[in-house]
């Protein structure tokens, strides 16, 4: 995670790293900390990881760290109860995230959706439900297909549906009777991401993107997020307009949030959105470091910023503050990010099993192969702007990836990945990827 707070003077102060996702990039820095803990580690099994899967080492990891140094920070990619809970026994030990009941409220997307137009947020028209085949004919006539159905229960896409006809929309209500959902039109247009931070007093702004969406060559999933891309050249004025405009009010908003005796919500956040090519909508909130985070921060340190995920720890820090000058220069636009990422996922509709994987690090494409230059774990430690860099804890030779598991890498990229329409990839990009999964050797899994 130090890359992600680009903090490297934190290092010496980082006792114990518990990861759920191992790979060839934490293994080579395993040495470097006094305690390593790590779910996949021993399972060689790469999951749709979540906090919830760390389990037992959660216990054992705050229980380490306390022994190592008693008086510690503990930070998450996203907020845990279970973490939490096991706090209590330590005492000593800060938890430099937002509270968990808060987050697991946020991750209530048609509570959300109803809060997001009470102040004012462009939604796209819909209507939140408890799905019954009773609502089937009613919501066709009244909005048409093709529909997208969101659960409240879905991460990266995985719980969005398409319904194209009456049949299909009854088998997914069949499927998740009376799970809360939205029920929209689908709208054909431009997936866009920002991130914010709140601290005790300001909304800081992130850089916009676009969002790589369902791509088949990345995800399994319809609409799978499968990577971003910063490119200036891409993003239109007017929508990084209203984006901004939207991630300043949820973040005032998240600061009014209670729960449990939980007041306002701090910390690093990201919203997603669609644009029609005229409105951009709010589509959900994202309460936590994001798939973005590691690009961003490397980006932002490359062009003498502060990331903003290093700014997350800002409402944290009894002694940290930022005044309005610093907020109002920060939230000032500045110059496009123009990197992009690709995010590859397994795709062959099972487990597989990784028989050889590419060493971490730079590499330039050419003749459709990728040839090795050195290794690297940002985009900021190549040496022309030609260079590609893959990485993102690509798994050990022997990992099981399941067919609904994490990306098991990315590519960071000075070049845009997609094509002119801001959706599909360019040729660019299809021909990273082929080249990217030629480097793999996946074998299906016995019994997967």
């Amino acid at each position: 995670m130090l890359d992600w707070l680009a903090g490297d003077f934190l290092a010496p102060h980082v006792d114990v790293m518990a990861v759920t996702r191992y790979g060839k990039e934490p293994a080579r820095h395993e040495r470097s900390f006094d305690c390593f803990l790590s779910t996949e580690k021993m399972s060689r099994v790469r999951t749709d990881s979540g906090m919830h899967e760390l389990g037992s080492f959660v216990d054992e990891g705050l229980r380490v760290l306390h022994e190592i140094a008693p008086e510690s920070g503990v930070l998450c990619y996203q907020s845990s109860a279970e973490i939490e809970r096991a706090a209590i026994n330590h005492p000593g030990l800060r938890l430099l995230n937002p509270p968990a009941a808060l987050v697991a409220m946020l991750n209530r997307k048609t509570w959300v959706r109803r809060e997001m137009q009470s102040i004012g947020v462009p939604v796209i028209p819909g209507v939140e439900v408890r799905l019954a085949a009773s609502l089937v004919p009613v919501l066709v006539r009244r909005h048409g297909l093709p529909l997208v159905v969101s659960l409240d229960e879905s991460a990266a896409g995985s719980g969005v549906h398409l319904v194209t006809d009456e049949a299909q929309f009854r088998d997914l209500v069949a499927a998740h009777h009376g799970a809360a959902a939205t029920v929209m039109p689908f709208i054909d247009g431009r997936s866009l991401s920002m991130a914010g931070v709140v601290t005790r007093s300001h909304v800081l702004l992130g850089e916009a993107s676009l969002q790589i969406i369902g791509e088949p060559a990345l995800t399994g999933f319809r609409f799978g997020w499968c990577g971003n891309d910063f490119s200036g050249s891409l993003l239109r004025e007017e929508e990084v307009a209203q984006m901004r405009a939207i991630v300043e009010r949820v973040g005032r908003w998240l600061t009014t949030l209670e729960v449990a005796g939980e007041r306002g919500f701090r910390g690093i956040f990201g919203i997603d959105f669609i644009s029609d090519g005229r409105r951009v909508y709010f589509t959900e909130i994202n309460p936590r470091f994001l798939g973005t985070t590691a690009l961003m921060a490397d980006r932002q340190r490359e062009l003498g910023r502060i990331p903003v995920s290093f700014l997350h720890l800002v409402p944290f820090l009894p002694d940290a503050e930022i005044d309005d000058d610093f907020a109002a220069a920060y939230n000032a636009p500045g110059r496009p990010l123009d990197v992009a990422q690709l995010c590859l996922h397994n795709v062959a509709g099972d487990d597989v099993i990784v028989e050889a994987a590419p060493e971490p690090g730079r590499y330039v494409l050419g003749d459709g192969r990728l040839r090795f230059l050195g290794p690297a774990d940002a985009l900021s430690q190549t040496q022309s702007y030609d260079e590609v860099v893959i990485a993102g804890e690509i798994p050990l030779e022997g990992t099981r990836l399941l067919k609904t598991s994490d990306e098991f890498c990315k590519v960071f990229t000075y070049e845009p990945m997609l094509g002119s329409d801001g959706r599909t990839l360019n040729a660019r990009g299809r021909a990273l990827v082929e080249a990217v999964r030629g480097s793999f050797r996946l074998r299906p899994a016995a019994g997967g």
